[in-house]
């Protein structure tokens, strides 16, 4: 893994961080998801025009990919208004973004994608992981079984796995143009794939929405009230993928880029503890060091 995509990859949990944010505290809806994804597709529109990718006769294996994210994007999407429905930032935020390191380990490991990331950075990302699972709680008497087996933390695997998903399938979807396109910056590569991607995750969650009444009740109150939160949201959404999707052309494993997001976790939970008013507590402070701790691990091991 190069610094530059140590860099981009900060940058983006920042941005990560700051959408999630907003979304938590202007309630997460399906209608706010696809605004955000509308004005993503819409602001990267012109890339369509310029690319010298030709996207549209690109193989069907590229567009196998597509579907798959797309899939694992709007089980992500449905997840989270159920999480944040039912559960604080400072609690969720961690586990749905540590979950999918062992998640994509995992992936990659069983379906042979990329290079091995050898054993100390192994320890690395369980380091990360165990101070993730600290993070939700509000103390030391909270750590057992019970306390993850529910309906809430249900939520949180779904959402998990559709971020595992979306992300291994990116990658793969990338790696198609790459090799198609190896004359083509790496910067242009990811840009037309968001654009492409964006366009048609945007399409699929307007059609659900119009088969959700609920869905059109709250997409008039965004347009009566003149809500502009999801057009912020999709800003930060939109710039923090788009930095993911260029760092994935500098790892040698996408599971790289997972444990690297995780700088956003102590963001996330500092963000909902000054600007939600949400409570601390010492235990969640020792999952945020051991997070980064183990980030230490991860990239210098």
């Amino acid at each position: 893994m190069t610094w530059l995509a140590f860099v981009l990859i900060l940058l983006s949990a920042m941005l990560h961080a700051a959408w999630n944010l907003i979304a938590k505290k202007n309630t997460m809806t399906v209608p706010f998801y696809t605004i955000l994804c509308i004005m993503g597709a819409l602001v990267w529109l012109h890339v369509q025009f310029w690319t010298p990718v030709a996207v549209w006769s690109l193989p069907l294996k590229f567009w196998l990919m597509i579907a798959g994210t797309i899939t694992f994007d709007v089980l992500y999407c449905f997840s989270l208004v159920l999480i944040y429905r039912k559960m604080e930032m400072a609690t969720a935020y961690p586990m749905m973004r540590s979950l999918p390191i062992l998640l994509t380990v995992l992936t990659t490991a069983v379906f042979g994608l990329g290079s091995a990331i050898g054993w100390v950075r192994g320890i690395g990302f369980m380091v990360v992981f165990a101070g993730a699972l600290l993070m939700p709680l509000r103390n030391f008497s909270q750590m057992k079984l019970s306390t993850y087996l529910n309906w809430k933390m249900f939520y949180v695997l779904l959402a998990a796995c559709g971020t595992t998903g979306y992300t291994v399938f990116d990658s793969q979807g990338v790696k198609i143009i790459r090799s198609l396109y190896s004359d083509v910056s790496a910067v242009t590569v990811s840009l037309t794939y968001y654009s492409t991607r964006a366009l048609l995750l945007s399409t699929t969650l307007c059609i659900c929405c119009c088969f959700m009444a609920e869905a059109r009740k709250v997409f008039r109150d965004y347009w009566e009230k003149r809500n502009f939160y999801p057009v912020l949201a999709a800003c930060c959404s939109s710039s923090t993928y788009i930095l993911v999707l260029i760092a994935m052309n500098y790892v040698t494993n996408v599971s790289y880029v997972q444990v690297c997001r995780q700088f956003g976790l102590p963001l996330g939970m500092l963000a909902g503890i000054l600007i939600l008013k949400e409570k601390s507590a010492v235990i969640k402070w020792v999952g945020v060091s051991l997070i980064l701790v183990g980030f230490a691990i991860s990239f210098l091991g």
